[in-house]
């Protein structure tokens, strides 16, 4: 699953893409949501993800062209670059139990999980309130 890959085994994925088909969309899409979460630990990525993000939206049949092909091969490999900087680290997750399981939004640097209002359990222990 790409949302365990530390930064570097990412950034590796992302390097991936320019040997891939321009057709296959799927991958495209999964790693941008495997890296929008790094972007709420670490916003300094947010510009090169948003990027990557918009690229690979204009990777559908009716919008592909060799040109959308080479800007999503450079806004991943900035990406990549990007995520190599932090180093082999792994993505801190919220591990609070939600209604459908772990709640695993990553955790952002200095605040609490941005999905906190979906944990079943506050942080004494208690029941949330509803």
């Amino acid at each position: 699953m790409l949302k365990t890959l530390t930064a570097t085994e990412l950034a590796d994925a992302l390097d991936r893409i320019r040997d891939q088909s321009p057709e296959m969309t799927g991958p495209l899409s999964m790693l941008d949501e495997a890296t929008l979460g790094w972007t709420w630990r670490y916003p300094q990525l947010t510009c090169v993800q948003q990027a990557f993000s918009q690229a690979r939206h204009q990777q559908f049949p009716r919008t592909r062209t060799k040109q959308t092909w080479q800007e999503v091969v450079a806004t991943a490999a900035a990406l990549a670059t990007a995520l190599r900087e932090l180093g082999d680290v792994p993505l801190e997750r919220c591990a609070e139990p939600t209604g459908w399981g772990m709640c695993g939004l990553a955790l952002p640097e200095q605040r609490p999980c941005l999905g906190q209002d979906e944990h079943l359990t506050s942080s004494s222990g208690a029941k949330a309130a509803r």
